[in-house]
Formats: structure tokens, sequence, C-alpha cells
């Protein structure tokens, strides 16, 4: 009985040995990344010295605002591609973002922020606002954007005025954060 044998070298097996162990390795790094990956939100307040007004932009992404607007309003229809989406997404966010004036007293009523819209930028949905003229000296912030649907979410807001950066963190239980504008 002649018995066959199949040689391969050394090199061979090597080399599909690394292309195999390298494609595994990109793919449990990519599902772990995307697995390890918190729900988070950015917001950035900054003053515009053309039009002398304050601008917001809510930047999230994309697959955590659309499950959450999904959530929320239990429309699975709902998609961000779509104009409605959008809309519908820019005014979710709208009620959960508040700005207002704090006083010795207390916290004054919101200031009116503008809506201005929504779009899609790459992996990312962004949500303009505008408030017309300039913050108080003394502000106080509520972000509750997506933390109605996830309870892990953290949600960052950079309040960047007179070359100054200020960050504030929401999380948890978190309702109002306080800041000094000079």
């Amino acid at each position: 009985m002649i018995q066959k044998r199949c040689r391969w070298s050394r090199a061979a097996i090597s080399c599909r040995f690394s292309a195999v162990f390298t494609g595994a390795a990109i793919l449990c790094i990519a599902a772990l990344s995307y697995a390890d990956r918190q729900p988070g939100s950015l917001s950035t307040i900054k003053a515009n010295r053309e039009t002398g007004n304050i601008e917001i932009i809510h930047r999230l992404h994309t697959h955590d605002a659309e499950l959450g607007i999904v959530t929320v309003l239990r429309d699975k229809s709902l998609t961000l591609d779509r104009l409605i989406g959008q809309a519908t997404l820019a005014l979710y966010v709208e009620e959960r973002f508040i700005i207002a004036a704090q006083h010795d007293d207390g916290i004054a009523a919101p200031l009116d922020l503008q809506l201005l819209g929504a779009e899609l930028d790459g992996e990312f949905v962004l949500v303009y606002q505008e408030l017309k003229g300039e913050l108080p000296s003394r502000i106080a912030v509520r972000n509750d954007i997506l933390r109605d649907v996830f309870p892990e979410q953290v949600n960052q807001v950079n309040i960047a005025t007179g070359g100054e950066v200020r960050s504030l963190t929401f999380q948890g239980d978190d309702e109002w954060h306080a800041v000094l504008i000079d």
C-alpha cells in the first residue's frame, strides 16, 4: 500500500498560521472595541464672534442615537438616514439639554435655545442649537440626552469661552452642573 503524504514547507505553514491568527486577532479586537464602547455624547458650547451668538453642537454616535429614539418613541420605523428621523432626534435633544442662568437663590428659567437642525457626519449625528446673544456670567447646565435609555450614558459638555475650555460630565444621577463664565 502506497501512502501519500502531504508535505507542506514550514514557511507555508507559518504563513497560513500567521494569516489566520492575524485575521482572528483583528476580528476579536474589533468586536471588543465595539463591545467596550460606552454610550456617550459630546456637546460643545462656544461663542461665534461673527454673529455674537452662542452655538451649541451635540455629537452622538449614530447607532446610539437611533436606538435611543426608537426605544423612547417606540417607533421602529425611525431611522436617521431620513430627514424625519433627524428632526425627531433634534426635538428629543432639545427637550433634554438645558442651559439656565444661575443666581444666588437658585436656577432661573431656561434660556431660549433655538433648534437649528441635525445632520449625519460619518458615524455620528450632529444636532445644532443657538442662543441669541451671550451667556450669562453664571450658568447651570443639564444634559439628559439618552440617559433615559442608557443608564451607563456619559455626556460631556465643553464650554469654550474667552480662550478657556471648561468641561462638565453628566453620568448616573447627575442633574445640574453650574459654571462661572468670565
